[in-house]
């Protein structure tokens, strides 16, 4: 293929949506895999929901995400907004009208309405009767020019199919007398999305149009459009939904749906980016991790998938948990970087203590997001939490008062007799080892030995493990936490 163009055509109405963000990462490796461009236009004509909040959101995010395209709005570029073309879309409404293949309406509501309710009485579908089809075009025109409200219906053939072969579903085909003379706009300057989304594609040179599958039955519609306005009518390819676990489709009252809110709670944007590829399309080999490279190289649209994919939030996290253990052991001071919003709390200056935990092996894949690293890091540098002496002696391991003296006291014994500056790793194994000993020295079994030792070095149920909880405490105030594990048990 040559000159391919594709577009990605957010409303401004909401925040940047993960649905919209797979269908722009499916136009942008299919482009790019072609060797052509992606076009990056805002449908922006909805007054009432629309607000320039939400379309600074759609442009930053799909900027963030390197999935902005090759021209358009995000560029500053003039004619990208629906706003900006209103005389073009009047000057082919006019062109339709002209040509007797619109025309207007007059029906009011109240008829519309009355005519909807008398067909489904009759078990009809309810459409259109074409009361005003046959109406004198220049009459009508007077009568809109003396101020009478009119909407524009295009003219739509009484037989004939309306046809396009879908390149994800294959051929798909609509006879003409299942539509009716549908509304192309509220009056000459106001257009409404089929009229605009067929200039904008023709003006726009787009030859493929990749979009979800709620808009397979819109396409019989715009190809009629296409038809009479004589344009060339692009491929048009339609997605799989992405649904919830229960098989329904992605809402926000299952799942966070925003990108926003995915960023905010620490997944990496190529984390992101690989498990939306995947939702929807795969390779034959089943690989899992792409990079964005990979993903170009190896995208094509027969292999994307008919059915819905289902947003599976677990394998999110355990990619997200990859792609952290990655960015650590590529850049530990990139990653820092990206870390800081989250870690802000965190009461240290020590950037290269907190690095070096960060790429202690006992934390890696311990982290499926960011949000989660504050959490695990604030017990190393926090007041340690009150806990009770039923978590200190866990009835499962069989805990006596007496074996809880005789650990805790061995355990500044042996943690005493080592000398290590905080963060010093290179003393974990013999403060391990040393730990480990009092298993043998005491005749108790593991459990009733290391995990009253990890309790006292955090104070929680769960943590890292005693020797890394040591290693980066610090000898004085190990010991001083072991001396509070102890009069809890006076």
């Amino acid at each position: 293929m040559s000159n391919i163009r594709v577009r990605i055509p957010p409303s401004p109405t909401g925040l940047l949506h993960i649905g919209t963000v797979r269908t722009a990462l499916y136009n942008y490796l299919f482009a790019k895999h072609e060797g052509g461009k992606m076009i990056f236009r805002m449908e922006d004509t909805d007054k009432e929901r629309g607000t320039k909040e939400y379309e600074n959101d759609i442009i930053n995010g799909l900027v963030k995400l390197g999935l902005a395209g090759d021209e358009g709005v995000h560029l500053g570029q003039s004619g990208y907004r629906q706003s900006e073309r209103t005389d073009v879309y009047q000057k082919y409404l006019q062109k339709l009208l002209d040509e007797d293949k619109a025309y207007y309406c007059f029906c009011s509501k109240e008829r519309l309405d009355k005519m909807r309710e008398d067909q489904r009485a009759k078990k009809l579908p309810p459409r259109y009767d074409g009361c005003c089809k046959n109406l004198d075009p220049a009459k009508a025109k007077k009568k809109v020019e003396a101020g009478e409200k009119a909407v524009i219906r295009l003219r739509v053939p009484e037989d004939g199919d309306v046809g396009f072969r879908d390149l994800v579903r294959g051929e798909t085909c609509i006879n003409c007398k299942e539509l009716d003379d549908f509304v192309i706009a509220r009056a000459i300057n106001d257009p409404l999305y089929h009229l605009t989304v067929v200039v904008d594609d023709h003006d726009m040179k787009i030859t493929h149009v990749i979009r979800g599958e709620d808009h397979i039955s819109n396409t019989p519609k715009q190809i009629l459009i296409f038809r009479a306005l004589g344009f060339d009518i692009p491929e048009f390819a339609h997605l799989p939904l992405i649904l919830n676990e229960d098989k329904s489709k992605l809402s926000k009252r299952k799942n966070n749906v925003s990108m926003d809110d995915y960023l905010a709670d620490g997944y990496l944007p190529e984390a992101l980016l690989n498990f939306l590829a995947l939702l929807g399309w795969n390779t034959e080999d089943e690989q899992e991790i792409f990079s964005m490279d990979e993903l170009i190289e190896k995208f094509t649209l027969d292999r994307v998938h008919k059915g819905g994919a289902v947003f599976d939030i677990k394998k999110l996290d355990w990619m997200n948990c990859e792609y952290i253990k990655k960015a650590i052991n590529d850049d530990i001071d990139e990653f820092y970087e990206n870390v800081k919003p989250f870690i802000k709390d965190i009461p240290t200056d020590d950037e290269n203590l907190i690095k070096n935990i960060l790429k202690d092996p006992d934390f890696e894949g311990r982290f499926n997001k960011l949000s989660e690293i504050p959490v695990a890091l604030m017990p190393l540098f926090s007041p340690i939490p009150d806990y009770s002496l039923s978590l200190l002696a866990l009835e499962k391991f069989n805990i006596t008062t007496d074996m809880l003296k005789d650990v805790l006291t061995k355990a500044k014994e042996v943690l005493g007799a080592i000398d290590w500056e905080r963060g010093d790793s290179s003393k974990s194994q013999e403060i391990s080892d040393g730990l480990i000993a009092i298993v043998g020295e005491l005749g108790l079994k593991n459990g009733q030995v290391l995990w009253p030792i990890r309790v006292s070095l955090s104070g929680l149920e769960k943590s890292p493990n005693f020797a890394t909880l040591a290693v980066y405490l610090g000898k004085e105030e190990c010991l001083n936490r072991l001396d509070v594990a102890l009069e809890k048990v006076k």
